[in-house]
């Protein structure tokens, strides 16, 4: 009874997205401790709110003709709990929207900007040529992952930044831009299993990402050769050992969970353990500077 109790509380957490938007705070988090800036707890909470309006928004706009009968268990658990998804997102937007209106306004812009690339994502904005109906970005052939990459290295990156800029600090532009290479990297990393997870039904709906382009093997080689660079790139900056330790251990922790899985590859695998990742950072991180 207290097993199937603690997997409800699992589940509630990680198919309500409410596990990614705190790993969402978390990257933002490890920012502010790779740039030895103080906490702004209301941009991490504007980090969180807006991963979780995002993804409930895109999960919802995917709603399948029988949810019900997917084989998925999130997605049979998300369209079960619809109404309550609504109502965590509009809570969020709200929150999204108060904390918003008291950034600078080159923060609000850049908040507004990322707002816009994340709808843009999921609705028809690009007309089909020869056809009568629009399209949403993702439809884009090989960009879903470079796309999601981009937005979470603005959002944890750039956005802090922004702030913190604005708020007085002195900011060094070569760190920030190294950051950003490095959480691009890591997220297009860790988002390539699932793309190849949804291979077959990506190719159902047309949807062309780059497993479906060059196949499972060489999208998972990509995924490595990546996570190499990311952990080699760290060795190679001028971070204290520690640091350097830290995140290029969570990058093979990563590739090895990737490679060679010890565990089944069911929700939990991709929803807790490699979106887990991005918190994993954080907390190595936290030790690391409180050492």
């Amino acid at each position: 009874m207290l097993r199937n109790y603690a997997q409800r509380i699992l589940d509630m957490l990680l198919f309500s997205n409410v596990f990614i938007a705190l790993c969402a705070v978390a990257q933002g988090g490890m920012i502010y401790l790779l740039l030895a800036l103080p906490f702004n707890g209301e941009v991490l909470t504007i980090l969180g709110c807006s991963t979780l309006a995002l993804y409930n928004f895109s999960m919802i706009l995917a709603k399948p003709p029988q949810p019900d009968k997917s084989r998925f268990r999130r997605v049979r658990w998300v369209f079960t709990h619809e109404r309550s998804l609504w109502i965590w997102t509009g809570i969020a937007v709200v929150v999204l929207v108060v904390l918003g209106l008291r950034l600078h306004r080159p923060s609000f812009l850049l908040l507004g900007f990322m707002g816009a690339m994340g709808v843009a994502y999921n609705l028809p904005v690009l007309p089909i040529r020869g056809k009568r109906h629009w399209t949403g970005l993702r439809q884009i052939t090989g960009l879903k992952l470079f796309y999601i990459g981009l937005m979470w290295a603005m959002s944890n990156v750039l956005l802090p930044v922004a702030e913190a800029y604005h708020d007085g600090f002195a900011i060094d532009t070569g760190q920030v831009a190294q950051l950003f290479a490095w959480v691009f990297l890591f997220i297009v990393a860790i988002t390539i299993p699932f793309d190849i997870r949804d291979i077959y039904q990506d190719k159902y709906y047309g949807l062309k990402t780059i497993p479906v382009m060059v196949g499972e093997r060489k999208a998972l080689a990509l995924s490595a050769m990546l996570l190499i660079l990311h952990t080699g790139w760290i060795w190679l900056s001028r971070y204290p050992l520690p640091v350097r330790l830290g995140l290029s251990s969570v990058s093979l922790l990563c590739l090895a969970v990737i490679l060679f899985p010890l565990v089944k590859k069911n929700e939990y695998y991709y929803f807790l353990l490699l979106d887990g990742m991005m918190a994993i950072q954080f907390l190595v991180m936290w030790g690391v500077s409180g050492s």
